[in-house]
């Protein structure tokens, strides 16, 4: 009996691993660079809508210096203020991603640069993406800045 427990166990430790491991079907990186590439094409047409259209509708963007903004309407206003100041090239590089099931999370770098090319801001970002409407969305997006503090 303590035997039969004990391969019950092991069989499902081996259940919950397996379940737990991302998904190999679908190659989440490149779906995940395919919606960064949508990102920074909408950045450059200075587009908040096409931005916003990016996250799910029940997302939460938590910017730096800033509370969070919760809802696609919300993460739309505080996008058309970003892109107001002029910002048009915002290149986002993933260093890592992997999902698990309709779940996905990906960190990765990005560089903001003025319309004439001079950096504004670089740093990095963790973001959770969700299947949403037969895509990945950006669901909960936070970021901060390498840069150091004025006065610093």
């Amino acid at each position: 009996m303590r035997q039969l427990a004990s391969t019950v166990a092991i069989v499902t430790a081996l259940l919950v691993v397996a379940l737990a491991a991302p998904a190999a079907t679908e190659d989440v990186g490149a779906a995940i660079s395919a919606a960064n590439k949508r990102f920074s094409e909408a950045v450059a047409k200075g587009d908040a809508d096409a931005v916003a259209a990016l996250y799910t509708r029940t997302a939460r963007a938590l910017p730096p210096n800033g509370e969070p903004v919760q809802g696609r309407e919300a993460i739309l206003k505080m996008w058309q203020g970003m892109l107001s100041t002029g910002i048009r090239d915002a290149v986002l590089t993933s260093t890592e991603a992997a999902a698990m099931g309709d779940t996905a999370w990906e960190e990765g770098t990005y560089v903001v640069k003025t319309p004439d090319g001079q950096v504004a801001d670089r740093g990095k970002y963790v973001v959770v993406w969700k299947k949403e409407d037969g895509g990945w969305k950006l669901h909960r997006d936070i970021w901060n800045s390498n840069q150091p503090l004025p006065g610093r």
